[in-house]
């Protein structure tokens, strides 16, 4: 009998570095052509298309949930193959679907609880905890299942998961019906943190631009029934953030962390950056992503002198556009990045601002989201 692989062979891969998820000519009857992939083995990988593409079905016919031929393996021991098909309980993951999908009989804490007592390999009680706050569930511990709105279903079902912490993940939307402000700013960074100290492979299914650039190294794009690995999300894709517009994006590099300020130093192509408020345990040369508010940053048409506001970057106007609120939307170059920056239509005037002038983003540690 095939057996799961111990956590002293998946820690052995980790540090090898050995071939994670390898699927070798996958028919699923939904995609169009066979799924050839090689994953790492550890890592978040976000899966994007259209509706209807077959990303559900591809997570399925992973976990051994739908027929399929073809070849899959993780680490060397085999799922599946020729008129061999290991049952999903013998696999070494967890699936999570958009339906929260909890024992409606059971409060939110018995539902947790269950989980934890399959748990693959078992959190300490500060892990458990930081998760609890960052899901805003601790209030919601003793409350019936069935009196959760959809969200909070959603964020007990996700810490279930968690909390199952198997070395292979698979998410199907999961943070579908979560307000973004409690997606962005706490889930999203929380993530982060978790899976940099218990390492697995994720496959993240989301619709959500913003939410797949903050937490994806890598990318699978199912479209057209076709399946294929990327370094970047599809220029189709966008955000369910009605302030996406006016959201910048930035990879940066890390330096070092501060401890006695509790600021993350951060690099973006030599001009240094400050973050407070990381969530994360961050290692020197790391690469981290971000993301900026249009609203947050403030424009001077001259080097500003030292203030509060820690991070300045010199940047160009590419052009502006008014918006019916009485601001402009600016869209600034920075060394080949796009920002945007929004001020009111008065400090435009006042400024004299114009495409083609040099200027300086200013911009507060607290206002680089997601980490």
């Amino acid at each position: 009998m095939t057996t799961l692989l111990s956590e002293v062979a998946i820690k052995a891969a980790l540090a090898k570095g050995t071939e994670g998820l390898v699927v070798d000519g996958l028919c699923t009857g939904v995609h169009t052509t066979p799924v050839d992939l090689q994953l790492p083995v550890s890592g978040v990988i976000g899966v994007c298309g259209p509706s209807g593409a077959g990303k559900s079905a591809l997570l399925s016919a992973l976990a051994g949930l739908m027929p399929a031929r073809g070849s899959v393996s993780w680490c060397g021991q085999r799922w599946q193959g020729r008129r061999f098909s290991l049952p999903m309980h013998r696999r070494s993951l967890s699936l999570g679907f958009q339906e929260a999908r909890l024992f409606a009989n059971l409060t939110v804490a018995q539902n947790l609880q269950l989980a934890e007592r399959y748990c693959r390999r078992p959190l300490q009680e500060p892990e458990r905890e930081a998760l609890l706050d960052a899901l805003a569930l601790k209030p919601l511990l003793s409350r019936p299942v069935e009196q959760l709105s959809g969200g909070e279903a959603q964020r007990v079902a996700l810490l279930r998961q968690l909390l199952n912490n198997a070395p292979v993940q698979f998410f199907d939307e999961p943070l579908s019906a979560v307000d973004m402000p409690l997606r962005i700013q706490r889930i999203v960074p929380a993530l982060k943190k978790f899976w940099r100290d218990n390492p697995a492979l994720v496959l993240w299914v989301s619709h959500d631009a913003d939410e797949l650039q903050l937490l994806a190294e890598h990318f699978v794009h199912v479209t057209e029934g076709r399946v294929t690995v990327a370094e970047k999300p599809p220029a189709s894709l966008h955000s369910e953030n009605p302030l996406s517009a006016a959201l910048s994006h930035l990879t940066l590099r890390v330096r070092e962390f501060l401890p006695e300020h509790q600021l993350l130093v951060l690099d973006l192509e030599g001009e240094v950056l400050y973050a407070d408020r990381a969530r994360g345990r961050y290692r020197a040369g790391e690469t981290v992503r971000a993301m900026l508010s249009a609203a947050d940053i403030s424009l001077s048409v001259g080097r500003p002198s030292p203030s509060s506001l820690l991070n300045c970057l010199p940047v160009t106007l590419v052009d502006s556009r008014p918006l019916d609120d009485g601001r402009v939307r600016l869209h600034l170059d920075c060394d080949g990045r796009k920002l945007w920056a929004e001020i009111s239509k008065y400090s435009y005037k006042k400024l004299q601002l114009k495409p083609g002038q040099s200027l300086f983003a200013q911009f507060k540690a607290g206002s680089l989201q997601g980490l």
